[in-house]
């Protein structure tokens, strides 16, 4: 007499046999759970498709040609007299309003409040992103493109702008050499280190434009107050454009261990 466990079994036998015939048991497939995009990029495919060696021609070319740039202004007087025209017709909007804004901007951007800034910046990114290393990559980019520039400054010497044939010459006139403009270099750094920093997409193209937008107001500043030649402008931004992105690079592999550009899904 057959057991009715015996009965049960063959019939829930027949039953898989007949659902995998039809499909429907053996072959689910499971749809793959979409990547978890980070807020913040810290492999920049970018920067790390390039090679380090292109780079860093690169950044030699572009130091290479602000020096003689400025050599150039200083020992043979090129572009003198642009210069000279630029910087007079652009201080002539330093005063009112407009003048407390450029004024307001070169005392923030000086180099202590640099610093601070710097630091800020680094400390929010750490709260955000949770990521030491992140917020370590963004000041040492920073430092590395920005602080370096002093030593051409001083191998420069440029003096300001004449503020005996200025409008309205700076309340406070700097006494260091002119070019390049460290303010500038400053915030170039930064943009360029948001950048490398920034997810691609949306965030990195609101990081350029926003960069770019905030540094030609702050070399307009700069003008305007009559603490810069146009040329001085031109060579910071050449300078951090030109050395950033090797920094970020390095900064890549050495401190975020990226050395290849996580592959897109």
């Amino acid at each position: 007499m057959p057991q009715p466990g015996g009965k049960l079994l063959g019939k829930l036998t027949n039953l898989a046999r007949f659902l995998e015939r039809r499909g429907k048991v053996g072959h689910v497939s499971i749809p793959p759970t979409p990547p978890v995009r980070p807020t913040v990029n810290d492999n920049s495919p970018s920067l790390l498709g390039r090679r380090l060696p292109s780079l860093a021609a690169t950044a030699v070319v572009g130091v290479v040609f602000v020096a003689v740039l400025g050599l150039g202004v200083t020992r043979f007087g090129l572009l003198s007299g642009f210069d000279r025209g630029a910087s007079q017709a652009l201080n002539t909007l330093h005063s009112g309003g407009l003048g407390v804004i450029t004024s307001g901007l070169y005392a923030v951007l000086s180099p202590i409040p640099a610093v601070i800034i710097t630091a800020a910046i680094s400390i929010v990114i750490v709260a955000i992103t949770r990521r030491f290393r992140v917020a370590l990559s963004f000041a040492v980019v920073v430092a590395v493109t920005w602080l370096p520039s002093a030593v051409l400054k001083l191998l420069i010497h440029r003096p300001r702008p004449d503020a005996t044939a200025l409008s309205h010459p700076f309340a406070h006139q700097p006494v260091d050499a002119s070019f390049p403009s460290g303010h500038l270099v400053f915030v170039v750094a930064v943009v360029v280190a948001a950048v490398f920093l920034a997810r691609p997409g949306a965030w990195r193209a609101f990081a350029l434009t926003a960069g770019t937008i905030f540094t030609l107001i702050v070399a307009f500043a700069l003008m305007v107050d009559g603490v810069h030649y146009p040329t001085d402008v031109f060579a910071s931004m050449l300078w951090s454009v030109s050395v950033g992105p090797l920094v970020c690079a390095l900064c890549a592999r050495v401190i975020l261990h990226r050395s290849q550009p996580v592959a897109a899904h």
